[in-house]
Formats: structure tokens, sequence, C-alpha cells
């Protein structure tokens, strides 16, 4: 029973929060490097801009990305192909240049 419970409720909940870290993570980065070009007086509004259009755009992607997966099973596997295609690409770009 114990075991059970392990796997269908802890490692679910344990991988989305690890999931949504490293969103909020690259996030983070992508917005402060945006704000950091702009003059100061307009870093607050681009930071505080940047952060909700970033949490819609989590939200929305998350319910579409939710239907198609339980729409089509066929989904998921391609998903996680494509996500480890753009990683190794950044990586590749970030150690050549």
């Amino acid at each position: 029973m114990e075991n059970m419970f392990v796997r269908q409720i802890i490692v679910p909940i344990l991988l989305i929060a690890f999931t949504d870290i490293s969103l909020q993570l690259d996030n983070a980065l992508a917005i402060s490097s945006v704000a950091s070009q702009v003059p100061t007086q307009y870093r607050l509004a681009v930071l505080a801009g940047g952060v909700l259009l970033a949490a819609v755009c989590l939200l929305g992607f998350t319910l579409v990305g939710s239907f198609l997966v339980g729409r089509f099973t066929w989904v998921k596997p391609i998903a996680g192909l494509v996500l480890v295609v753009i990683g190794a690409k950044l990586a590749f770009d970030y150690f050549t240049g």
C-alpha cells in the first residue's frame, strides 16, 4: 500500500515541482536579461510585464498540453523528444559560442 502511494502520488508531485522550478528559473533568466538592457526607470515595468506574460503563457500552454496529452497518447513522447533537442541545442550554443 505504501509503495503504491509513493509511486502514484509522491513521485508525480516531485516531478511536477522539479519541472515548475526549472521553468521558473528559465523565465527569470530570460526576463532579467531583457530588463537589464532597458533604461533604469522602465526596468520594474519590464520585469513585472515579463513575469505576468510568463505566468499567462505557462498556464495557457499547460492547459493546451494537458489536453493534447490526454487526447493523443503519441504527443507525450514527441514532446519529450522536442524538449531534449531544445536542451541539447541550448547547451551546444552555450558551450560553443
